[in-house]
């Protein structure tokens, strides 16, 4: 939240002028991480259209479609909503959809605009009568894999399904799936192979001059393209990576396709948390206002990357030695810092500059995101629109 200084305009600095705790993101980052994946899927002949699940921030969707993005992926119909509310009108819904307020909304779409375009996925053949019921609508038959998340769970079924649509008379544009939940390239690899196996085998059962195979986690990426590179001209691959945009100290920085590719270019982390600390009562252990409420943890705790001694705008940042200042625990607001005999000395009043792991559950928590300059000033501040 930002305040005003008594008889003066708006300021704009993180440390002076807004109340911590606070998410911001780096706009230089953004702007970077944005082009190097749009270059990225151009490269490779792929269509893009990012998982807006990851932030729910219509500002931050525009901008990757302004740089070329077919669309977008959202996981619910009411994450939909807000997507077509706000001019969106190319969207994948990444499940299987069942209810019937959200298949008579994808119903409705065409009748509103006649170039849009809200795909859905179904592996049932529930799912399938279910849509079905609401006339011919456009569906991507997914294909999982043992032990994964969703999807029917061999080729054969995904052909038997796909079937099902057509005769059922749903309007079948293609085969989607999700590599994200294994545990390496080389099994993504192969996975995704069997995916476009399936892809080509159901070529006849859509009558669009072209079909789509849809893929995408924001690990493995490089599996998918390096599995669809003999795919048929006639199939499109619709890449929904969308952790990309604001990248990440921990699960992706660790797992990113531009570590083992850096020809490829490079993702830097946007996403910072910052909270002054409150208390440091004994040695060793300092306390930072800023909890689960405020920060993700569900892929690994917060990483401590500066330290503003003082905690106002004219404190130069101190980055910690590895190791030297740890996150060891969170609870609803406050972090437990264990810091050692090298770390730099934190006092009451300083402020603690986060970096995330898993920008998902990060922006849930936040209604308003401050977008920053590299000099630390406000430049923007977008909304996030989860319910």
């Amino acid at each position: 939240m930002l305040r005003t200084r008594r008889g003066g305009p708006m300021t704009t600095h993180v440390l002076d002028d807004v109340l911590l705790p606070t998410m911001t993101l780096r706009e230089s980052a953004l702007a970077s991480n944005a082009a190097v994946m749009q270059a990225y899927v151009d490269r490779h002949g792929l269509l893009f259209a990012p998982h807006m699940k990851t932030h729910m921030a219509p500002a931050l969707a525009r901008r990757q479609l302004d740089l070329g993005a077919w669309g977008v992926t959202v996981a619910s119909v009411q994450q939909a909503v807000v997507a077509w509310r706000h001019g969106i009108h190319r969207i994948l819904v990444a499940n299987e959809v069942l209810d019937p307020a959200g298949l008579a909304w994808i119903a409705g779409r065409r009748a509103e605009d006649p170039d849009g375009d809200v795909l859905f996925q179904v592996d049932s053949p529930a799912g399938v009568a279910a849509a079905a019921t609401h006339g011919p609508l456009p569906v991507l038959v997914e294909v999982g894999f043992p032990g994964g998340r969703t999807g029917v769970r061999s080729p054969e079924d995904g052909i038997a399904l796909a079937r099902t649509a057509h005769d059922a008379g749903l309007e079948l544009r293609g085969v989607t799936g999700y590599e994200g939940g294994l545990p390496g390239p080389d099994k993504a690899r192969e996975y995704v192979r069997g995916v476009l196996a399936v892809t080509e085998a159901v070529r006849p059962l859509v009558s669009a001059p072209r079909m789509l195979l849809s893929m995408g986690g924001s690990a493995w990426f490089d599996a998918v393209v390096e599995a669809v590179e003999d795919r048929p001209d006639d199939v499109d691959v619709l890449l929904r990576s969308g952790a990309s945009l604001t990248h990440d100290d921990g699960f992706y920085a660790e797992r990113t396709p531009f570590g083992r590719h850096p020809e490829e270019g490079r993702l830097e982390a946007a996403i910072r948390v910052w909270g002054r600390v409150t208390s440091a009562p004994e040695p060793g252990l300092v306390l930072v206002a800023v909890g689960k409420r405020d920060i993700s943890f569900d892929e690994g705790l917060p990483v401590v990357r500066e330290v503003r001694p003082g905690g106002t705008a004219d404190a130069r940042p101190v980055a910690p030695a590895p190791g030297s200042v740890t996150v060891t625990r969170l609870d609803d607001q406050h972090c437990y810092l264990r810091a050692t005999d090298d770390a730099p000395a934190l006092t009451p009043g300083d402020v603690v500059v986060f970096g995330i792991s898993h920008p998902c559950t990060v922006f849930d928590k936040w209604h308003r995101v401050l977008v920053l300059a590299d000099d630390d000033t406000v430049l923007d501040t977008i909304e996030t629109e989860f319910r």
